[in-house]
């Protein structure tokens, strides 16, 4: 390895950007040989930048011009890109941020062997297609958090936010605008169909009085707030009634939908996509029961028996738990689903230590993938396995174990559940020979 001494912070360098890196920074190689990544900058571009951070094995810089410019560049839409740390990608030009995504997910499972062909499904929406958003508060209001800092960026609108939740935000900005926003940490908007959420996120110094919770209600209702959800040491309770949630999926006669302060994908469009690929997987793997993992509130569960699968769902989140619950009962698909909230490996050591077996396996766990699961997944031998990750590094590392079990790659998709972010999501189907 080259000495460090080589590269040192604050050292200005031309750079020929080599290719868009996964999650979206330019990635070129230093005169020592070192990667370096710039922020910022796209394939193809020569860039002048500064060395800000030099380790071992990489370096970070950043942008200072712009010398050659890619084809592919475009004017971001946002006053504050590169300001607000929410978006990584806006520019670059929609239909080459999906051609690189795929590329992401493309290099992260290469050294799986031989991929099948790899197709890549774009957002229906470029814009306007982000229907929850979680905001920290700061002492201008509600916002989000510069790149690599906590200091809040104020955002009164958002170009990737769908239109009921920028009414809302510019609602909840005016009246924080007062001094409301003491001792509030974040917000989370759930809005869509007519109906807007606000879930606040309280600071535990303060003490809960019913007083206080008059005034945050008041405040969200003056904001143009449906209803409001309080988070104070976890999650009030919440009735889940026709008018308490917003619905984000609607196909064949199933309705889905999302309650305040609980996870639901924010890209409601993708994500009917992303059911869609996940039904067609699931139609073809043998008849028989079907393993849920990480069942959320039922995004996948309930769309797989409305198809006639009977469904073991595992989630171990209770408030997630209990709306997919309410929602299989309320589509009536209760009789084909039997669901458990318990935490993930522990219900799955369980199922193999019982000699279960599934004709098919899904799963969709969180960004750091289901490294503790996959030894008792195996031993389950479902027929096949559909894994939906946020993180191909991780699918990777997990796809390997059941590759080694004698399982073969089928099918794969990149799907863009986050346009104009440094996020893709994958979904790969493995199949037991």
């Amino acid at each position: 390895m080259p000495p460090e001494s080589e590269m040192q912070r604050g050292q200005e360098l031309t750079l020929e950007i080599e290719e868009l890196a996964s999650g979206g920074d330019g990635l070129a190689h230093g005169p020592d040989g070192r990667v370096v990544f710039v922020p910022g900058a796209l394939a193809g571009e020569q860039v002048r930048a500064r060395l800000q951070k030099v380790k071992r094995d990489f370096a970070r810089a950043d942008l200072l011009k712009i010398e050659q410019a890619s084809p592919e560049r475009v004017e971001p839409a946002c006053p504050l890109y590169g300001r607000c740390g929410g978006c990584q990608l806006q520019h670059l030009d929609y239909a080459a941020q999906t051609r690189a995504k795929a590329a992401w997910v493309r290099r992260a499972l290469s050294r799986l062997g031989d991929l099948p062909e790899i197709e890549s499904v774009a957002s229906p929406l470029e814009w306007g297609w982000r229907h929850r958003v979680r905001l920290a508060v700061g002492p201008e209001g509600p916002g989000f958090f510069a790149a690599g800092s906590n200091r809040v960026v104020p955002v009164k609108h958002c170009p990737v936010a769908a239109s009921e939740v920028n009414l809302l935000l510019s609602g909840l900005d005016e009246v924080l605008s007062e001094g409301a926003g003491r001792h509030i940490s974040w917000l989370e908007i759930l809005a869509g169909e007519g109906r807007s959420f606000v879930t606040m996120g309280l600071e535990a110094k303060r003490p809960l009085s019913n007083r206080w919770r008059k005034e945050l209600r008041s405040l969200s209702r003056r904001a143009g707030a449906t209803a409001t959800r309080l988070h104070y040491n976890g999650l009030e309770p919440w009735e889940r009634g026709p008018d308490e949630g917003v619905d984000y999926y609607q196909q064949d006669g199933l309705t889905l939908s999302a309650y305040p302060g609980e996870f639901c994908q924010a890209n409601f469009a993708a994500n009917a996509k992303l059911i869609s690929l996940s039904m067609e997987a699931a139609g073809g793997a043998p008849l028989g029961e079907a393993l849920e993992l990480y069942a959320g509130g039922g995004n996948f569960t309930l769309p797989l028996a409305a198809a006639g699968r009977t469904v073991l769902a595992v989630e171990g989140d209770p408030e997630s738990h209990l709306s997919s619950l309410h929602l299989a009962q309320r589509e009536n698909l209760a009789g084909l689903i039997e669901q458990h909230q318990a935490e993930t490996a522990e219900a799955t050591a369980s199922l193999a230590a019982q000699g279960e077996k599934f004709a098919l396996t899904l799963l969709d766990p969180p960004r750091a993938g289901a490294r503790e699961v996959m030894p008792y997944l195996v031993n389950l031998a479902p027929s096949r396995v559909i894994y939906i990750s946020c993180h191909p590094a991780a699918l990777a590392r997990d796809a390997a174990e059941l590759l080694k079990a004698g399982y073969v790659m089928s099918k794969l998709w990149a799907v863009d559940l986050f346009p104009h972010t440094g996020h893709t999501e994958a979904v790969l189907v493995l199949d037991r020979t």
